[in-house]
């Protein structure tokens, strides 16, 4: 049986139009299979396993998840590669109904040398079609718009308004750099992906998703 699957993963891989890749992504750990959408079927929506930090060895992002469905809308199921050991789902990021993925990067830790923790990949975001932005972790990323508080003070006899401006610059939490948008050609959307993880290992510090390639197919 898993031959046959791996003969129909490479069928649909030979139909897709072109490939994308994370441009910092890390070069270390080993690549899984390829895994596409069924022939005629795009992903809509994705979803990462994460683990979150606080242990002795972190890894952050562990796994991903394309889900796919038809042109009518009926879910075939999910496609996914090389997964690590740790981590929960965090819950399927999805375009509007009709609407399928066409990009995707990621935020990445580099190496943090002998004394620090590697996490590899640390969160994904995928665009959609019609522009609208899926962030792995939160859903919705951060829309950086402005935070205005306002006090009222009594200046030399005279009451004058403060107005204290701060701008959110992307999400607290966010422990590595975010790469580029690696894009579909228009016209395609994305049909599968291929993961490359550092597995568990308990003499090393494994950095978990390291690297992440999509698959784009004519819509």
């Amino acid at each position: 049986m898993r031959t046959l699957v791996a003969v129909v993963a490479l069928a649909a891989l030979a139909s897709c139009d072109e490939s994308l890749q994370l441009d910092n992504g890390l070069v270390r750990g080993t690549w899984g299979d390829p895994d596409m959408c069924a022939e005629g079927t795009h992903a809509f929506s994705f979803e990462i396993k994460y683990a979150d930090l606080g242990h002795i060895d972190d890894t952050a992002v562990n796994g991903v998840r394309l889900y796919c469905e038809t042109p009518a809308g009926a879910l075939t199921g999910y496609v996914t590669s090389a997964e690590g050991k740790w981590g929960d789902w965090r819950g399927m990021r999805t375009c509007a109904s009709g609407h399928h993925l066409v990009g995707v990067m990621g935020n990445v830790v580099d190496p943090q040398g002998n004394f620090g923790d590697d996490l590899g990949v640390d969160n994904l975001r995928m665009e959609c079609d019609d522009g609208t932005i899926l962030d792995g972790l939160y859903g919705v990323p951060n829309a950086q718009s402005p935070v205005v508080s306002r006090e009222v003070r009594r200046i030399d006899g005279r009451e004058v308004e403060a107005v204290h401006l701060k701008v959110n610059r992307g999400e607290s939490r966010d422990h590595g750099d975010w790469g580029s948008w690696a894009r579909c050609t228009p016209g395609n959307t994305l049909c599968g992906l291929q993961t490359r993880v550092e597995h568990d290992d308990i003499l090393n510090d494994d950095a978990g998703l390291c690297d992440v390639i999509v698959f784009c197919c004519t819509a």
